[in-house]
């Protein structure tokens, strides 16, 4: 009986454990619609082996959504978006999909740039420092830093 017990056990917290979903991505914004603030300008994201210059969108919402997006003309390179604890960054060169709830991982450093340039501090170790002209730039302790200027 003892032995039953323990697979009762095995077998519920196993179900339990597999019961827990990925968050589904964010579904694409319509920055067209009202509410939203578009900026655009120049970005250069550097990574630790590449520099890949780029035209930047940012745009926010009224009720705090974010929408970032990186293209190197014609093609999409990168999109982060966020929606209250929600988040979403899309990496198109690889066709790879990234979603998640609460503080986005500071990996992911498109997802930190909105916040960053409303004004809100960055989780340690990023960094964020804008210049009096408005350049600005967002980096982290890998050395992967992404810096531009946006359109007032």
């Amino acid at each position: 009986m003892p032995r039953l017990r323990i697979y009762l056990v095995c077998l519920l917290t196993s179900l339990l454990l597999g019961a827990c979903s990925t968050v589904n991505p964010l579904p694409a914004d319509d920055l067209s619609a009202s509410g939203w603030t578009v900026r655009q300008g120049q970005a250069v994201w550097k990574t630790h082996d590449s520099e890949i210059a780029g035209e930047l969108i940012l745009a926010s919402h009224a009720d705090g959504r974010s929408s970032v997006q990186f293209i190197k003309t014609p093609l999409p390179l990168v999109s982060a978006q966020s929606q209250g604890q929600l988040w979403t960054i899309r990496f198109f060169a690889d066709n790879r999909t990234i979603s998640g709830r609460g503080s986005p991982p500071t990996q992911l450093l498109w997802l930190h740039l909105a916040p960053a340039l409303r004004g809100h501090a960055l989780p340690k170790p990023l960094q964020f420092k804008i210049e009096s002209g408005g350049d600005w730039e967002v980096g982290s302790e890998n050395g992967e830093t992404i810096s531009g200027f946006l359109s007032p």
